[in-house]
């Protein structure tokens, strides 16, 4: 079969030839059809978790994905031949991931049923970027009526974080280029600051001079960071997905918080494409591209800037 993979860490990805899985106990077959593109596949390609997992070469690329159940080893009963499912295909080992015509993935790993009215192209972009949002408003403690910066809103967390902290009643305040704001206030941004214009922590302070209640913050490195606690109020919470937040100084600030690696489960991953079914939640696919464009597409992608998502069709 046909995969996008590296053959050391660090190498760059490329097109390569392997052998089709074998079905190992407790395993499901997927023949691919979409692959969600995210920031953790390039950094596991450059060797995030070496020394941490065992790792297969040619190492196969990709996290999210989804397809269709081609067939499942005999002590698996959840899933069926023909269901359509989409979630994380990487579960203890590394390189046996979703950017190829097939991929296996143990039932216990994080893996749902799509429903008929969803996509699997829409799906393929859900389970790191929705997940993500979602655990990280769920640690937000946050009661309806307080106000959310969210940093780096216009990317695919960023916009799921949006509309799932407007249905708990949030107002959130986004960060986002001018010829974003259209797109961010739709998904339900009350307030749209164009970092661009002027520094961020100034047009906030303008905007709330008394502070606001909580800050998701998923660019900023630890400095800019820091710099930012300032404008949240006493009590206040603020996340960082990229390890940027330093907990005792929070915590001589009177904040909540700190740095959130998120971890979703196969059942809450269920909820959000049913969510998405129900037309409650939008995914934002900026772009839709052929997997052979994958190591370009990667390559953009750890240049930074993305916007929205970028799913990768799987069209050998």
């Amino acid at each position: 079969m046909k995969a996008i993979a590296v053959k050391q860490l660090g190498a760059t990805p490329e097109q390569v030839e392997i052998a089709k899985p074998s079905l190992q106990p407790g395993q499901i077959l997927v023949k691919m059809a979409a692959a969600g593109l995210n920031p953790v596949d390039w950094r596991i390609a450059d060797g995030m978790l070496q020394g941490k997992l065992p790792h297969v070469f040619p190492l196969v690329i990709g996290t999210d994905g989804a397809g269709v159940v081609e067939a499942v080893a005999d002590d698996v009963s959840g899933f069926s031949v023909n269901e359509r499912v989409a979630g994380k295909f990487m579960f203890g080992v590394v390189g046996a991931g979703s950017y190829a015509q097939y991929a296996a993935i143990d039932q216990k790993a994080v893996l749902a049923r799509v429903p008929d009215e969803v996509s699997l192209t829409t799906a393929a972009a859900m389970p790191i970027a929705a997940g993500t949002a979602l655990k990280l408003v769920e640690k937000l403690q946050l009661s309806a009526g307080a106000t959310l910066l969210v940093v780096g809103a216009t990317g695919g967390v960023g916009r799921f974080v949006i509309q799932l902290a407007k249905r708990q009643g949030l107002k959130v305040i986004a960060t986002g280029g001018a010829d974003a704001e259209a797109a961010l206030r739709e998904l339900g941004a009350e307030k749209v600051i164009d970092h661009h214009r002027a520094p961020v922590l100034q047009q906030v302070q303008q905007l709330y001079p008394q502070g606001i209640d909580g800050m998701i913050d998923l660019v900023s490195n630890a400095e800019a960071f820091s710099a930012l606690l300032v404008i949240l109020r006493k009590g206040g919470v603020a996340l960082s997905t990229i390890w940027s937040a330093a907990p005792e100084q929070m915590q001589q600030q009177g904040l909540r918080g700190g740095n959130i690696e998120a971890q979703i489960s196969a059942d809450e991953l269920e909820q959000l494409l049913q969510s998405v079914a129900r037309g409650e939640l939008q995914v934002p696919v900026e772009r839709l591209v052929s997997i052979k464009q994958a190591p370009e597409m990667l390559a953009e992608n750890k240049a930074g800037g993305s916007r929205g998502k970028t799913v990768l069709n799987i069209d050998w």
